[in-house]
């Protein structure tokens, strides 16, 4: 499956919110599976992008906070 990336983003960045995504998640003793995480990941870039932030960790952790509580997680 080929992945589309949000403008400006590297695979590199991908992994590195995945990680962050993971993370957060394991922290609520959750688990996902690594497309799943993926998908959670790009949303989030996604976000990051949209809002004129970048893809820093900092960043990323604070839009994937949100964003996993607006969607329930």
């Amino acid at each position: 499956m080929k992945i589309t990336l949000p403008p400006y983003a590297t695979a590199e960045d991908l992994q590195k919110c995945m990680v962050i995504v993971r993370e957060i998640l394991d922290s609520k003793a959750i688990t996902i599976n690594e497309d799943y995480c993926q998908a959670l990941a790009l949303e989030v870039m996604g976000i990051s992008y949209a809002k004129g932030g970048d893809y820093s960790p900092e960043i990323i952790k604070s839009f994937a906070e949100g964003y996993l509580k607006i969607v329930g997680i």
